[in-house]
């Protein structure tokens, strides 16, 4: 026989299993997204790692750039002064400002050379991260606020992969004249005083050029 109370304990099951039923999808999309912002967060953790690490290395190449700077401005008072002992005449004097002037040349030339080599790589990088920004706001069209914000940063990533790719083009031509007025300049004091040509060091050879450590 069926009583009141009964009735109600299996409508009371009948509910709670329902109920978990219909949770349990709702339960796994929200472990997921929970698993996605763990990811999320360690990404931005190595991230803010990474810039404090390169902050650190660019204070440490920008402290050995200053000490080439004065060895090579002891060199060049080092010279100045030993070919005034020798009483150096016209042709040594201007072979003396041609090998600085080379050497000036040749110094802006390789700087152009670095830089064309990471404006390209960041351009790459720009178009990489776009490509991967509108793939994730297709994924996520049914957030309209979410979906425009990824698009807004799609198009400046790319205006900026555009920016470094005109840049790099650049450096890289200004680099190639710079190099070749070394060159004659260089020639020019070898010419013009061989003797103290030889017991100097030879001109800078180009910065080794590294590809860019796997695809982010």
């Amino acid at each position: 026989m069926k009583t009141p109370c009964n009735q109600k304990i299996r409508l009371t099951v009948g509910l709670v299993l329902s109920m978990s039923l219909l949770s349990g999808p709702v339960w796994a999309q929200n472990a997921e997204a929970q698993g996605l912002f763990a990811t999320a967060k360690l990404r931005q953790e190595q991230a803010q790692r990474l810039r404090g690490e390169v902050a650190a290395w660019v204070q440490q190449a920008n402290d050995a750039e200053l000490q080439a700077s004065a060895d090579e401005r002891d060199a060049r008072i080092l010279s100045a002064r030993a070919l005034q002992m020798l009483k150096a005449d016209a042709n040594k004097q201007r072979a003396y400002q041609l090998r600085q002037e080379a050497r000036e040349l040749w110094l802006e030339s390789h700087q152009k050379l670095v830089d064309a080599r990471n404006a390209e790589q960041k351009s790459e990088q720009f178009l990489r991260n776009v490509r991967e920004i509108q793939k994730a706001g297709a994924q996520v069209a049914d957030q309209p606020a979410i979906a425009a914000t990824l698009q807004k940063d799609a198009m400046a990533q790319s205006a900026a992969a555009r920016q470094y790719g005109a840049l790099s083009r650049s450096a890289k031509a200004e680099a190639a004249t710079l190099d070749q007025r070394a060159e004659a300049a260089w020639a020019q004091a070898q010419q013009l005083d061989p003797e103290t040509h030889a017991l100097l060091a030879a001109k800078p050879p180009k910065p080794e050029l590294h590809p860019a450590v796997g695809q982010h």
